[in-house]
């Protein structure tokens, strides 16, 4: 028996369940579950007693915009691999921020979900071989019958309505969350969906990382009357991220509606026009937990890996494809 332990703080959670579902199909470790009241990201004493004698450690709690990096800290200065699910572009630039985290002896591992780590990796895929990137465009398409937990909800509400910067045809400026909707192709099942623009670390890290021009993230339902009230949220300009749980009890009398397939896909225009996709066509919402738990798989295998671990070169195109695979996902390459 392989006694190498994985630490998941937040694992009865909706995507913590979906991440320790895939560890236990897919990776020979033993798993520990940290959860209230005996582990506090806010409490570095139960922190380090939860740390012990851990080889990786997985924050899978959000949402992120209103948790601090205790864990990330504790790992980096006690030696444990340090993997989150985060989405939050300030949360995933504090972290790649911190003390020492660079030069770290352990793996740094901060927006490995769909973003940043999957849209990173897509993006290579898709500006492979080109002289020059001008665009970069990502979307993410979830089926209206996967996650509705309110921390997620409360993760997209937090862009509703909201000024950030983005970074288009080489100067940066503001744009408003939820605004400027535009239509994205997946191969079949998804096909055409329509999305709006949503702040995620990808806004911050890619313009450098891929030398993009522009670089943009949509996200939309695939129900229009959701996406349409949405927009209607935007125009009032307030923040609606401390309404999540009001809006995951509405949005959840919908659930009977839809699918449960989904995608993640990237759009490269540059020397050539190229789009590589990631499609679930059951249960698609375990594509966000999918980085994560193939990190965590590779580090626990000796993998050797230190400091902040970059977006674009953390697996190959040939493994994903086959982590996919096993997991019944498809990896898409079009040229356009």
């Amino acid at each position: 028996m392989n006694h190498q332990k994985v630490l998941v703080i937040g694992g009865r959670g909706y995507f913590g369940q979906l991440l320790i579902e895939d560890l236990v199909a897919n990776c020979h470790c033993e798993i520990v579950v940290g959860s209230r009241p005996v582990v506090d990201l806010r409490d570095a004493a139960s922190l380090k007693r939860a740390l012990s004698g851990i080889k990786v450690a997985i924050c899978a709690a959000g949402p992120y915009q209103k948790l601090p990096t205790t864990l990330a800290q504790l790992c980096i200065e006690l030696g444990v691999h340090y993997i989150d699910l985060a989405d939050d572009r300030e949360f995933v630039e504090t972290v790649r921020s911190l003390p020492h985290a660079r030069d770290a002896r352990t793996a740094v591992c901060s927006g490995w979900s769909t973003v940043s780590a999957l849209s990173g990796m897509l993006t290579q895929i898709a500006s492979s071989g080109m002289t020059h990137v001008d665009s970069i465009q990502i979307h993410m398409a979830p089926g209206n019958r996967g996650a509705r937990q309110a921390a997620t909800i409360t993760s997209l509400l937090n862009s509703v309505g909201r000024r950030f910067p983005i970074c288009r045809d080489g100067t940066w400026q503001d744009v408003i969350g939820w605004s400027e909707p535009r239509t994205f192709t997946f191969p079949a099942p998804i096909g055409a969906r329509r999305g709006y623009l949503v702040d995620v670390p990808d806004h911050s890290i890619f313009p450098e990382l891929f030398n993009a021009g522009t670089v943009e993230f949509r996200a939309g339902s695939e129900l229009a009357f959701l996406n349409a009230m949405l927009s209607l949220l935007r125009l009032t300009r307030r923040n609606w991220s401390s309404f999540g749980l009001v809006f995951q009890r509405a949005v959840s009398l919908f659930s009977w509606l839809g699918h449960s397939s989904g995608a993640v896909g990237v759009e490269v225009s540059g020397s050539v026009r190229r789009r590589v996709s990631i499609l679930g066509e059951s249960r698609a919402q375990r594509i966000a937990v999918l980085p994560a738990a193939v990190m965590a798989s590779a580090l626990l295998s000796g993998r050797p890996a230190s400091g902040v671990i970059s977006f674009i070169d953390w697996i190959t195109e040939n493994e994903m494809r086959k982590e996919c695979t096993r997991r019944g996902f498809r990896l898409i390459v079009e040229e356009l």
